[in-house]
């Protein structure tokens, strides 16, 4: 299986910039959140916005610090249901991930490195595009 998604044009500190984000659908207890996420090799972990995790109703437990370029901050554990591509490109997994405290220490979804041992991505700067293969080699363990 083989997912491209174009990089998105956004406006970053008064410039349209690109960036790699994906859309994604989160599930957890029968509700869906379409959404986009950010692909982000420098995040170790999945990061659910506190707002998103109210509404799936995720269960949050065991808090700890977290470090990021900004500081330090408390997120919660839980696990999130993610649904990537259609038909039979799609990807559906249960994954481990961290919801941010407060409200504010997080806007978007970010698909960090714990992410990354699903695939095999290719960042192309050149086109804005990234590629995800799915990598089928080993099954990584699930919390």
């Amino acid at each position: 299986m083989s997912l491209s998604f174009k990089y998105r044009r956004e406006k970053f500190e008064g410039k349209a910039s690109y960036f790699p984000k994906i859309p994604i659908t989160l599930f957890s207890k029968g509700n869906g959140f379409p959404t986009t996420a950010l692909l982000d090799s420098g995040a170790t972990d999945i990061f659910i916005p506190r707002e998103i995790a109210e509404v799936l109703e995720l269960e949050l437990k065991n808090p700890e610090m977290a470090h990021s370029w900004t500081g330090k901050f408390k997120v919660w554990e839980s696990h999130v249901g993610l649904i990537i591509g259609k038909g039979a490109q799609t990807f559906r997994q249960r994954l481990a991930c961290s919801v941010p405290d407060k409200k504010t220490d997080g806007s978007e979804v970010v698909l960090g490195r714990s992410f990354f041992r699903y695939f095999e991505i290719t960042f192309n700067e050149q086109n804005k595009l990234t590629k995800l293969t799915r990598s089928f080699l080993k099954k990584p363990k699930i919390h």
